[in-house]
């Protein structure tokens, strides 16, 4: 119905603007003249207005939690390791959870949508999904669970600080791209950067 009623305001604002430049021409009064600028002001509008009232998929990343876990003692250790003075070399998991929302911020029905992982690290997990075919209705969310693995060798010290720092490394490079259309099959972007959790909303 929106589309329907859009449409025969802009085929009403070029027949207005079509009649106006006809009775110029005729008589080539003022008259004519402020209907042939209000018509062109209308149809500009209704035009700029289909730039920018568009869908507008935004992602959000949420740490939930985070941990790491040993599995059992390297070769680079004494014979006899000192409990609570030798800090012995031990294989660790490390392992980061977050939440991630993809939320439709805007009045406008977003349909095939599409998400694409640019630089995904390697064991990385993902729970949730969006069918190519599911609309996302306006101000509707998504939640995935994404989960990043990576095996590191060290002290417990070592393992602390790994586990501070390493997942920004990980992810230095993380883009998330979304596709998607609006009710016309007008084509959208979003551009995720997981490190500074922004998005970027383009055309291409």
């Amino acid at each position: 119905m929106k589309i329907f009623r859009n449409t025969i305001t802009i085929i009403s604002e070029i027949v207005v603007l079509t009649l106006s430049l006809l009775w110029y021409l005729q008589n080539k009064e003022y008259e004519p003249l402020i209907a042939i600028i209000v018509a062109s002001i209308g149809l500009i509008s209704s035009f700029l207005s289909r730039l920018f009232v568009r869908p507008k998929l935004v992602l959000h990343k949420q740490k939930n939690h985070w941990g790491r876990s040993p599995k059992g003692y390297t070769a680079n250790n004494p014979q006899i390791i000192r409990v609570g003075l030798d800090h012995p070399e031990q294989y660790w998991e490390l392992d980061w959870n977050y939440e991630l929302e993809i939320r439709n911020n805007s009045s406008e029905t977003a349909y095939y949508i599409e998400v694409e992982y640019k630089n995904l690290p390697p064991k990385t997990y993902i729970k949730g999904q969006i069918g190519k075919i599911e609309p996302l209705t306006p101000h509707e969310k998504r939640i995935f669970e994404i989960k990043l693995i990576q095996n590191v060798a060290g002290n417990h010290l070592d393992a602390d600080e790994y586990l501070k720092n390493n997942v920004d490394i990980m992810t230095s490079k993380l883009i998330i791209k979304l596709k998607y259309k609006d009710e016309i099959g007008v084509t959208y972007y979003t551009i995720y950067n997981w490190v500074k959790d922004e998005n970027k909303l383009t055309f291409c």
